[in-house]
């Protein structure tokens, strides 16, 4: 649930960059202001943050599958997380480059070209690569679910259906990328609403249902 808020302010934080018809005067002057800066090195580090969130995430899914995870699909879904979170927080730094640049190093100066490198780096990498990426996620663990049986059924067809729409929409769709957010906010509804009960609980199945929160 974290994941979700930060990933979602971080990608708003990130889409406030400057018209790319700029002149290279006129680029350096949107960066170097500390109003423009501000928000983009935000973004950075709350995407920083939120990858760490969804780690956390995908080790409670572990946890609570136990033994009864499939290795197969279990090394996809834990793979794909590393995958991932690598693309999300590298698109991020991309994309908040010129105004970390401006903020750290004094003679710098960013190029009308030089932006547009880095925004469309930035874009492809958390419009076209991330998504797929993404589905290979939400199919891997919505198998799981299948398999071991640890959430209810229906939730592993809504990450079907959602894993599927990632995979067939057109290459670059902007709002492509709240749907893997949302779905992880979805999981983790789930998750709370169906932790062990307290009866029958010995103090380490009490300590890891903790964890999950």
């Amino acid at each position: 649930m974290v994941y979700t808020v930060l990933a979602l302010v971080s990608m708003v934080l990130l889409s406030r960059l400057p018209d790319l018809a700029l002149s290279d005067a006129e680029m350096t002057a949107w960066f170097a202001d500390s109003g423009h800066q501000a928000p983009l090195v935000l973004g950075l580090n709350l995407a920083s943050i939120s990858a760490v969130a969804l780690l956390w995430f995908v080790a409670v899914i572990r946890r609570r599958v136990g033994e009864r995870e499939d290795r197969f699909f279990g090394t996809v879904f834990f793979g794909s997380s590393i995958a991932f979170v690598v693309v999300w927080v590298s698109a991020a730094a991309m994309l908040a480059a010129p105004a970390v640049a401006m903020n750290v190093f004094d003679s710098a100066s960013v190029s009308a070209s030089s932006a547009s490198l880095s925004a469309g780096l930035g874009a492809s990498l958390l419009l076209v690569v991330a998504p797929r990426l993404q589905a290979v996620f939400i199919f891997a663990v919505s198998n799981v679910i299948i398999r071991s049986g640890f959430l209810p059924r229906w939730l592993a067809i809504v990450g079907f259906c959602t894993g599927l729409f990632m995979l067939v929409v057109p290459l670059v769709f902007t709002p492509l990328g709240l749907a893997f957010p949302i779905w992880v906010f979805v999981v983790s509804i789930v998750i709370l609403l169906n932790r062990p009960t307290a009866q029958g609980l010995d103090a380490t199945d009490e300590l890891e249902t903790a964890g999950d929160v």
